[in-house]
């Protein structure tokens, strides 16, 4: 199967062409492990690309007046979630990990992850090599849900690239998820890495770009199916 490919103006129209193509696109996936396991069902597409020209406009779907269906985030909550599980390290009770302790993993030669790739781009902004790196191979053992299941990341890595425009030095992001709730998590996860994004902009003095994700596993869950038919007017 084909992998599916979008251009985008804001995060906000790259999750409403994404819904609306799914069921165009997408296979029915029974869920043998993670999420859900024999539960539910996904529809899901066998690879995506995502290219979004302007990330840091738009970022919260629009709903239409008085459809009473709810928006899957909010300004606020994508400002928490990059406060606290894209840049607060410390952990729950229960939590194994989250982004923000691998984002801010302290690395063998000192400083963290984020901060080294942060004096990377300051030195060296032409580098191939600031990956900020989510996913260990540990996670396949270690990572627990509160549900007592495995859970590893579903987002894998941050890959930052800067490209020469005129003469503009534009950073840039890319992300790969291997599972990726397109309804309810795309918006608020794209959010949170562009408000990352913006931080590493204004760090290294570089002009904030493009952003671009990836995944094999993009997806809505069953129970989801309804209100995304809703919302895109696609009948059965």
């Amino acid at each position: 199967m084909l992998p599916f490919f979008i251009m985008a103006k804001t995060i906000s129209d790259a999750w409403f062409q994404l819904i609306y193509n799914l069921f165009d696109h997408a296979y029915n996936q029974k869920i043998q492990k993670g999420s859900f396991e024999d539960e539910q069902y996904r529809l899901q597409y066998p690879g995506i690309g995502v290219y979004i020209e302007h990330p840091y406009y738009d970022m919260i779907p629009i709903m239409p007046p008085n459809s009473g269906i709810p928006a899957p985030t909010t300004k606020e909550y994508i400002e928490d979630y990059f406060a606290n599980y894209l840049m607060n390290p410390e952990l729950a009770e229960n939590e194994t990990y989250k982004y923000a302790s691998r984002i801010h993993n302290k690395m063998p030669k000192g400083g963290t992850q984020l901060e080294r790739i942060i004096a990377m781009l300051r030195e060296t902004p032409l580098t191939n090599q600031a990956v900020i790196e989510i996913a260990t191979p540990d996670d396949l053992d270690v990572c627990y849900g509160n549900d007592g299941k495995l859970d590893p990341p579903c987002l894998r890595l941050l890959d930052f690239k800067v490209i020469p425009v005129d003469s503009n030095l534009v950073l840039t992001v890319s992300a790969y998820f291997r599972s990726w709730d397109l309804w309810a998590g795309l918006p608020t996860n794209l959010g949170g890495i562009e408000l990352l994004k913006q931080f590493i902009a204004e760090e290294t003095s570089l002009n904030n770009g493009p952003l671009y994700a990836y995944s094999a596993g993009a997806h809505i869950y069953g129970y989801q199916e309804e209100i995304v038919r809703l919302r895109t007017l696609r009948a059965k």
